[in-house]
């Protein structure tokens, strides 16, 4: 029933608010089993709706760089790495550098975040960022809604008066189908979860070198 009525909630939620909550505190973001996200450790991010595959870095439009970060239903994807200046713990409504460091890609630039525009008002999210820079500023906002204490969704929000605007992060398609992290008008928020690598890999027995 909590979990019916979770959902419930966030239907609601999307329809009417999709926008972060005005001076909202920074607090400690935390995984599924309740343990403070940190700086340097690596993170799957797992969708609401079960863990129905995860994000990475893929090519699209037949170009090499930069690569965008998509949605894999077939994976749990790729470990992700948040880090800020001066913190012990990864905080809400706070600038973060997100990462996605995978090796061997023929796209040598920086797998920092970065937004980057596509078309008149739409923004997808891939790489190339610098730390510091105003594109590459994501937050971390907790959905405010009863029993939603692990649920979550990406914002570009910096806290910088230049910034361009402040959305939540959510999924387009591309032509061939491929769903791409993007802003854009009627886009809804991707509400995630996180789970820290390790954990994952102890809990499913699985060896992570060979990912």
């Amino acid at each position: 029933m909590k979990f019916i009525a979770l959902c419930f909630l966030i239907s609601l939620l999307v329809l009417f608010n999709t926008k972060p909550l005005q001076g909202a505190e920074p607090e400690t973001v935390v995984d599924k089993q309740g343990n403070p996200l940190l700086p340097g450790e690596g993170y799957y991010v797992f969708p609401l709706w079960g863990d129905n595959g995860g994000i990475t870095l893929g090519h699209i439009r037949n170009k090499t760089c930069p690569l965008a970060v998509i949605h894999n239903p077939e994976a749990i994807g790729s470990p992700v790495f948040f880090s800020a200046s001066g913190i012990d713990y990864i905080p809400t409504q706070t600038d973060l550098t997100i990462e996605i460091p995978i090796l061997g890609t023929p796209c040598n630039e920086p797998k920092i975040w970065k937004f980057f525009k596509v078309g008149v008002n739409l923004w997808y999210v891939g790489t190339g960022g610098r730390r510091g820079d105003l594109a590459s500023k994501f937050k971390i906002v907790r959905l405010n809604v009863e029993y939603a204490y692990e649920i979550y969704s990406f914002h570009y929000c910096p806290s910088d008066r230049r910034r361009p605007f402040c959305a939540p992060l959510g999924f387009t398609y591309e032509a061939d189908g491929t769903p791409v992290m993007a802003v854009s008008d009627g886009i809804e928020p991707y509400y995630v979860s996180f789970q820290k690598v390790s954990t994952f890999a102890q809990k499913k027995n699985q060896d992570l070198s060979s990912m």
